[in-house]
């Protein structure tokens, strides 16, 4: 007896529904197993290319007109950009991989609080206001001309580089509409601005300006020729959480008088006091980036005087598990273990690279886990520095963010 049609068609459709939903398991798979490998990473030269994991990938890196070797050692290979070939299986091509040969790099890693100061390219501008004018009524003269991030370098051709002399030249403008250069998102605009006559006589264009920015954080490493990075993420402003676009920067030696520990809702914070004299500086800051502050040490603070320099640890050889930060909270530079908690390879916000979990008792019953102004303590595991400290999460101070250190090593 023939199997009905109207079933024939149900298996056909039921076998056509199946390997539809393979199809769709495999790609999902494969997208799955490309966003685990990094798109790029640093190898120390003679090392072993180690990604993939336990996943069945077969890598061959290759120069431009040669391969070097398969399976990932690199100890024949010179320095410089390769590119290897992952396919799983050894089949199915997944990815792409930018494999920077590089020679062992070792830097000083630190944990020292510092003081940090820098002044803005031009008067930043953190909010427009209201002014309130001689007969009680309000204005606001710079809504829809100026914004939040904008900086103001002239005013009438004038260059104005601080507070005192941006309300200098409004206040000596006798209500006549002003020329200002603004940059804004990097370019130069005109803008024109009207001041009015506030309450007490005097002109005004309503808005908040701030022209310099100050306080603590940690320095990350120093390298053997003195250059420095730390923070591991950029300076921002306070108001708009935009980040300042600089001048010039100062690292100063750093009082910590007290610790705010953190608690759920609120982060904690290192409270110090930097003293602003000659005698007192460390070094210059030359960048503000977004994987952190770098600059020039001249002097090393008297914490660092016996510390010794390891090696970098690239992302590839990190592990979930434990490790450590340095971190200066009492007056000495402490290790406190914490547990790395998951590893993002291609994270799209840099800093947020690394998870972990504060373990270390100690360091709990001190500041009850990561509080401000230890952005920038380094991390390290099995010897290397691996990266550095960057966020707290406010609904819990042991738990934090990190960015790689060769990310950081970039900025320089």
């Amino acid at each position: 007896m023939s199997e009905p049609k109207i079933l024939k068609i149900y298996r056909q459709e039921r076998k056509k529904f199946f390997l539809f939903y393979l199809l769709i398991l495999i790609v999902f798979s494969l997208f799955s197993v490309a966003d685990y490998i990094p798109d790029s990473i640093s190898v120390t030269r003679g090392n072993t290319v180690s990604i993939g994991g336990f996943l069945p990938v077969t890598r061959t890196v290759r120069s431009d007109d040669e391969a070097v070797e398969s399976f990932g050692n690199l100890g024949t290979a010179e320095c410089g950009v390769y590119e290897m070939e992952c396919r799983l299986l050894g089949i199915v091509p997944i990815k792409s991989v930018t494999v920077n040969i590089v020679e062992d790099t070792q830097v000083i890693p630190c944990g020292v609080p510092v003081g940090i100061y820098i002044e803005t390219a031009g008067v930043y501008v953190a909010d427009v206001a209201e002014v309130e004018t001689a007969d009680g009524s309000a204005a606001n003269p710079s809504r829809h001309i100026l914004q939040a991030g904008d900086y103001i370098t002239a005013v009438d051709g004038a260059a104005v580089s601080s507070k005192e002399e941006l309300v200098e030249s409004v206040r000596d403008s006798g209500g006549k509409t002003l020329l200002l250069s603004v940059v804004r998102d990097g370019e130069t605009i005109a803008c024109e601005v009207t001041p009015v006559k506030n309450a007490d006589g005097e002109y005004q264009i309503g808005v908040w300006v701030r022209d310099d920015l100050a306080g603590i954080g940690t320095l990350t490493y120093v390298t053997e020729e003195g250059s420095f990075g730390a923070l591991g993420h950029s300076i921002s402003d306070t108001d708009t959480s935009e980040q300042v676009v600089m001048k010039e920067g100062t690292v100063y030696l750093a009082d910590i008088l007290s610790i705010i520990k953190g608690t759920k809702g609120n982060p904690g914070e290192l409270v110090g006091q930097i003293q602003y004299t000659q005698d007192q500086v460390l070094g210059m800051i030359t960048e503000n980036l977004p994987n952190g502050i770098f600059g020039v040490l001249d002097n090393l603070p008297e914490e660092l005087s016996a510390a010794e320099a390891v090696s970098v640890g690239y992302k590839q050889e990190i592990t979930e598990g434990t490790a450590e930060i340095l971190a200066e909270i009492d007056g000495e530079i402490g290790s406190y273990e914490v547990e790395i908690e998951s590893i993002d390879m291609n994270a799209s916000e840099l800093n947020k690279s690394l998870l972990f979990y504060v373990t270390d008792e100690e360091l709990i019953e001190k500041t009850g886990g990561i509080i401000q102004g230890m952005s920038g303590s380094p991390i390290l595991q099995n010897g290397k520095i691996i990266g550095a400290v960057t966020h707290v999460f406010v609904s819990d101070p042991r738990e934090g963010y990190g960015i790689f250190i060769e990310d950081m090593l970039e900025g320089e």
